[in-house]
């Protein structure tokens, strides 16, 4: 059996040709990458702006086209009449008490004093619209035990 010598010192043959030369980048191929990334983001950014703006304007059309109550139909009217069955008068203002027992997002200041004030929320109108004015509100009074009376307001009419 002949034996195999790994460890020869015969030199081995050196090869000093490239297989394939590599060529220098450009500052454009270098830079391409990061441009595409920004180009993405950019259209990114850009079509969430229009599409918000389109579903804004959509919501702005949809509050113009709300239904005002003499083109109810009687039954209608009549159950409107039933889900906001109590009403009050006076003047909207925003409730700023950052005591961790207020309820309402406005309050509703009517002749009396403190202990006749009604404290507001609802779930279908926007009341800042009505800070400063004198309105009757229409809606449903909620027990409290931190507030006299606490009202989800359901239509407002300005006086």
């Amino acid at each position: 059996m002949e034996e195999i010598n790994l460890n020869s010192s015969q030199p081995q043959p050196k090869t000093s040709e490239q297989l394939r030369a590599v060529p220098d980048k450009t500052k454009f191929a270098k830079i391409l990458p990061y441009f595409i990334v920004l180009v993405i983001v950019g259209l990114g950014i850009f079509t969430g702006l229009v599409l918000t703006s389109v579903q804004k304007a959509k919501a702005q059309n949809q509050q113009a086209k709300s239904i005002e109550e003499e083109e109810l139909s009687p039954q209608q009217q009549e159950s409107f009449a039933q889900t906001f069955r109590d009403e009050a008068e006076g003047t909207v203002e925003k409730n700023d008490d950052l005591d961790k027992y207020a309820q309402g997002t406005h309050k509703l200041l009517r002749p009396g004093g403190e202990s006749q004030t009604a404290y507001l929320t609802s779930s279908v109108l926007d009341l800042d619209e009505y800070v400063g004015k004198k309105v009757k509100v229409f809606g449903e009074t909620f027990g409290s035990s931190q507030v006299g009376w606490l009202m989800d307001v359901g239509k407002v009419e300005v006086q």
